[in-house]
């Protein structure tokens, strides 16, 4: 993940003109290169149109979530076309495992302030990854092994154990605890084991579920569509 991608702040402009200056800005990138959008208000919105007018060219990852400033990173995929929902989920796996190995580095550096900042969007970006699978893929998946005693009975119990890790650790950072990284290191550790258990058994079992690949890629566009929480 670039240090300092290009960033389009939509505040600085009139409304009518915001969509077009995102997509102008999209065009331009190469691949595997993001912009990063500022609003004042949630652009999901957008969503539904990239996904009409640049299908399989994007990938949309919340940063920032309110409330009066939004952030949204764009990325222009390497490789267009149809994915998988192994694919997609896969590869905001490795984009959180970014971000998380990042703020831990600068908390172990003491650069509080930046592992703080970085975390945030880590946890705001955990948190959308859990929401897709659990309104989303989750029940795919119980379509087919029943809601009770599957396997996403076992990762919904990890995703609250998780979630209550967050606030911890953003609140360590916060006040600037050298415990911060032992936290970090901790909460990595979970997710890693967490995380693998979804990519070996979850996402290939929800593949299967969707059925061929025209009801994969909609559940991929459902997936990304999918609302971001906003923060308190």
């Amino acid at each position: 993940m670039p240090e300092s991608p290009r960033a389009l702040d939509l505040r600085t402009l009139p409304p009518s003109e915001r969509d077009e200056a995102v997509f102008r800005t999209f065009d331009a990138l190469g691949p595997e290169e993001t912009v990063v959008l500022v609003s004042d208000h949630d652009p999901a919105p957008l969503v539904p149109r990239f996904q009409a007018e640049r299908p399989g060219r994007f990938d949309w990852n919340v940063l920032e979530a309110g409330p009066g400033r939004f952030r949204v990173e764009i990325r222009r995929r390497a490789v267009e076309g149809p994915h998988s929902t192994r694919e997609y989920l896969q590869e905001d796996h490795r984009r959180l495992d970014g971000i998380v190995t990042r703020a831990r580095s600068l908390a172990a550096d003491r650069s509080f302030d930046e592992a703080a900042r970085r975390f945030a969007e880590f946890a705001c970006g955990l948190n959308h990854h859990i929401d897709m699978e659990e309104n989303i893929l989750f029940p795919v998946v119980e379509r087919m092994t029943g809601p009770a005693g599957g396997p996403t009975t076992v990762m919904r119990m990890e995703h609250a154990d998780i979630r209550q890790r967050l606030p911890l650790v953003a609140s360590a950072l916060r006040s600037q605890d050298p415990a911060a990284v032992d936290a970090i290191l901790s909460l990595t550790q979970l997710l890693g084991s967490h995380n693998a258990k979804e990519e070996h058994m979850l996402y290939p079992m929800a593949d299967q579920a969707a059925g061929g690949d025209r009801e994969r890629e909609e559940l991929v566009r459902r997936l990304q569509a999918c609302p971001a929480a906003k923060a308190a």
